[in-house]
C-alpha cells in the first residue's frame, strides 16, 4: 500500500483539481515532504477509484503550481 493517499471526501468539484489540492494541502502541512515520491499514478487512480487521466492531469496542475516535478523511471516528486 502506498505511503500517501489523497482524501478527497471532502473537496468538490472537479476531481482532478480536488487531487492537486490534497497534494498541495498534504505538503502545506508536512505530510508530504520536499523529495517525497508520490505513488504512481496508475495505482494513485486505483485507489481514489479514478481514471488514470485523471489524476495525470491533476499531477500536470500540481507541476504548474511548481509543488512537484516528473521525472522517467523516479516518478513524481515532490518540491516543496
Amino acid at each position: 500500500m502506498p505511503r500517501w493517499i489523497a482524501e478527497l471526501s471532502g473537496y468538490h468539484g472537479p476531481s482532478y483539481l480536488a487531487v492537486a489540492d490534497a497534494i498541495e494541502n498534504a505538503i502545506r502541512d508536512g505530510v508530504l515532504k520536499t523529495g517525497s515520491r508520490l505513488p504512481p499514478q496508475r495505482l494513485l487512480a486505483d485507489f481514489l477509484g479514478l481514471h488514470v487521466n485523471t489524476v495525470n492531469r491533476a499531477m500536470r496542475v500540481t507541476a504548474l503550481r511548481g509543488l512537484t516535478v516528473g521525472t522517467t523511471r523516479r516518478g513524481t516528486i515532490v518540491l516543496g
